[in-house]
């Protein structure tokens, strides 16, 4: 098994030599979908606390199916690139760098390696916002991005350290068994987690999300939602293994900011005129609630909460990919513009519903098992929960079902001659984001 997983990793170095001769964008996003599947096997060693590849690299549990996501939705960005373009070869070096930073990224055993691939991978990201993105308004969704990351995470940095002086390893493995006892304040605790809680993002440090994405280009929103938000919670699993003391202590003041944030984020879901701002929305609803569930340290909570990360990383990433199709199409992102295209793009209206219910997690979806046990975790910690939690599911409804009838109802403004069909790619970039959905929840005994 070791072997094998040490394959994968020179394979994804090689990749970048492979760039400098090859820029067939088909024969990375096959390339990336067979990793995808051929990770599935490491299942067998799910059991094992740590299995030990080389060096500081390792993968347990939590990391397995974030591994399997990385390259299923870097597939997918390979996938929404076009084959001729002049600045191809620099988007295949970013992108196959960025797959190989979130590789590293949830293999790296060792803090201060851990530490160092999640800042690493902001690099990639601000590319991708700054020189690909649309707007003018890119330059403050960039910088924004990187004043949060870098001026929060750096705290983080100096307690690493102070962690190495007091437990003598950077290992996680090591630290779970000697830092139960390490004494951090109140003050601490936030320096640690919260540049985990920006990356989620957490209410009232989310503001450079929703700009980020909008900013972004199609597949730089498609891996900001489908992997980069997962590092942050990623972290914070590893980081509250080791702190369970301080977090349980500390874990009420997260809770009701994630629980107020997620009922103000979905009402203002509800006033949103840009399609692609009303989705980023969206996701730091269900990143707040997924936080929340995380912090009631059951394990209903968080495998809710893992069920949850993998979910939301395919269907908001399908749904950023579906308002790129209307925007191709109409020219704007805007609600109002793109009414009535049920009589333009009969062929998708399908797959809009299908991601716009899986937003609001609709029964017979895999968003729906980890809401489930995510609000029964809920519930449990507190049970006056119930009535925050009804309003959150009641508005995340209302605005997943008022952005598929707004689009597809309503007074058609074009002439059918401007909008033309979608192509078997887009189709193929559809079907491969709901198909691991639907398998997943046909066999969740994967995530147990």
């Amino acid at each position: 098994m070791k072997i094998y997983m040490m394959k994968f990793i020179m394979l994804v170095m090689f990749m970048n030599l492979m760039v400098v001769y090859n820029s067939m964008v088909m024969f990375y996003y096959n390339l990336c979908y067979l990793l995808s599947f051929l990770l599935i096997f490491f299942y067998m060693e799910k059991d094992i606390e740590w299995f030990n590849i080389m060096m500081s690299l390792g993968c347990n549990y939590y990391s397995m199916m974030l591994l399997m996501l990385s390259f299923w939705i870097l597939g997918l960005m390979f996938m929404c690139l076009s084959s001729e373009g002049v600045e191809l070869k620099l988007k295949l070096i970013i992108f196959v760098n960025m797959l190989m930073v979130l590789v590293m990224f949830f293999t790296y055993m060792d803090f201060i390696l851990f530490y160092l691939m999640f800042e690493i991978s902001l690099i990639p990201t601000f590319f991708l916002i700054i020189y690909w993105g649309s707007n003018m308004e890119r330059l403050s969704a960039g910088y924004y991005m990187m004043m949060y990351m870098l001026l929060i995470s750096f705290p983080l940095l100096v307690y690493i350290f102070n962690m190495y002086m007091y437990g003598m390893t950077m290992k996680f493995s090591l630290m779970v068994k000697v830092m139960n006892n390490y004494d951090i304040t109140f003050w601490g605790f936030l320096m640690i987690y919260m540049a985990f809680f920006i990356k989620m993002p957490i209410y009232l440090f989310h503001v450079w999300l929703p700009k980020a994405h909008v900013e972004a280009p199609v597949y730089g929103s498609m891996v900001l939602a489908g992997v980069l938000l997962k590092m942050g919670s990623y972290g914070l699993i590893r980081l509250m293994e080791m702190f369970y003391k301080v977090s349980v202590k500390y874990s009420y003041i997260i809770f009701s900011i994630g629980i107020i944030g997620s009922i103000i984020i979905s009402i203002l879901c509800l006033v949103q005129v840009d399609m692609k701002s009303m989705v980023a929305y969206s996701s730091v609803v269900h990143m707040n609630l997924m936080l929340c569930s995380l912090m009631t340290f059951y394990k209903v909570g968080m495998l809710g909460s893992y069920v949850m990360m993998i979910s939301h990383g395919l269907c908001s990433s399908g749904m950023f990919f579906m308002v790129n199709l209307y925007y191709e199409r109409s020219g704007s992102r805007l609600l109002f513009l793109n009414k009535g295209m049920i009589s333009n793009l009969p062929t998708i209206i399908m797959w809009w519903f299908l991601f716009c219910i899986m937003n609001f997690s609709f029964p017979l979806s895999l968003n729906f098992i980890g809401e489930t046990l995510m609000l029964m975790s809920i519930v449990n910690w507190d049970l006056m929960m119930m009535m925050y939690l009804m309003l959150i599911c009641f508005f995340s409804s209302a605005y997943s079902l008022y952005l598929f009838s707004y689009v597809y109802h309503g007074k058609n403004i074009y002439y059918e001659s401007k909008i033309y069909n979608s192509s078997l790619k887009e189709y193929m970039i559809l079907i491969n984001h709901y198909f691991p959905l639907l398998m997943f929840m046909l066999n969740l005994m994967l995530f147990m």
